[in-house]
């Protein structure tokens, strides 16, 4: 070991420098407690890279043990893999950009409601039992002529008195429609159509093939197709046709006037009738009592032809009365007849 005085002039300026800098230096109260831990010798477990290692290793165990979880998974509980462990970005850390909002769901918007003038189907007794009498009805619907029709006559009561339908309540139709070959009509609201029509269902079932085919024809579609009757989707039966009107429809029927509707003078009294030798019977009636009387004619013998009649009256209320001739002189089956009871301006 060298001493002092066996140090070069290097070494002995080198020397000199350190000494006066260490004279400068004034050790603060901790200065060997910092000294110590700056020279302590740290743990391997608690190296920084280790510490890494180590953090590492956890997050891939975690990992395995969400994807297990998940994979066991088997019913509609949320499973780990589902729920977000990550912090709420803070203000500074939220994007300045945000996704633009989604497009509202798409609607189908209902067509608007138009008027539609439809025939419909009811019963009436005709003195020869119950058979097929008809209404016009002016309707703001937004469904098809076809559908509109069979639905006034399952809901809407005859605006007649006299007449009545064959359906129990609660019936409803959903879609009527002509297809390929015959006019679809869709119900429910009863398990079949012996429920829904009561003591006479092959008349019931009429009521709503004329109801049907009528609407069809009076909208310019094919009235001469049978309908096929389906309950919650599925057939009701075959595809059923018109009965032969002389056998189910009443042989005298009045379009004209609605029944308590108000009009001015002149009135035109429209109809058709099946009737012996084209003749048709009218009464004109005022509380009761016979004021007028007559005949006119339909334009064919003893198949469904239309007639008219125009009547000069005051104001006041009438019931007109159309009936079919008896030839028989009371021999056979009373005369079937229609009424109308209407007031006049």
């Amino acid at each position: 070991m060298s001493t002092p005085e066996n140090w070069t002039p290097e070494e002995q300026k080198l020397h000199g420098a350190l000494h006066r800098a260490a004279e400068r230096v004034q050790p603060g109260p901790d200065g060997l407690a910092r000294i110590r831990r700056r020279t302590a010798v740290v743990p391997m477990w608690r190296r920084p890279v280790v510490l890494g290692l180590a953090g590492a290793t956890a997050l891939a165990a975690a990992v395995i043990v969400g994807g297990v979880i998940a994979l066991n998974d088997d019913g509609d509980a949320p499973v780990a893999s589902q729920t977000s462990t990550s912090p709420a970005p803070s203000p500074s850390e939220t994007p300045s950009e945000t996704a633009p909002p989604a497009s509202p769901p798409a609607t189908e918007t209902e067509p608007p409601a138009v008027s539609l003038t439809v025939p419909v189907y009811y019963v009436a007794d005709s003195g020869d039992g119950l058979r097929l009498v008809r209404e016009f009805r002016t309707v703001e619907t937004t469904l098809s002529p076809i559908a509109a029709a069979v639905n006034e006559m399952l809901t809407v009561p005859p605006a007649d008195p006299d007449y009545t339908s064959l359906w129990a309540a609660g019936v409803e139709v959903t879609a009527a429609e002509v297809g390929a070959g015959f006019i679809g009509v869709d119900l429910t609201g009863t398990t079949s159509l012996d429920a829904a029509t009561g003591d006479d269902p092959d008349l019931a079932l009429q009521q709503l093939v004329y109801t049907a085919t009528a609407a069809a024809a009076s909208s310019d579609q094919d009235g001469s197709l049978p309908v096929q009757v389906n309950v919650d989707g599925a057939p009701a039966g075959e595809p059923v046709g018109r009965t032969d009107p002389l056998e189910v429809r009443q042989l005298v029927q009045l379009n004209d006037p609605a029944e308590g509707a108000t009009l001015p003078s002149p009135v035109m009294v429209t109809g058709e009738a099946a009737v012996f030798e084209a003749t048709v019977l009218w009464e004109l009636r005022r509380d009761g009592e016979v004021v007028d009387s007559g005949n006119t004619s339909t334009t064919e013998c003893c198949t469904f032809a239309p007639f008219e009649l125009e009547l000069d009256l005051e104001p006041g209320s009438y019931e007109i009365v159309m009936s079919e001739s008896d030839p028989s002189d009371g021999e056979g089956r009373a005369p079937m007849s229609d009424s109308r009871t209407f007031v006049v301006e």
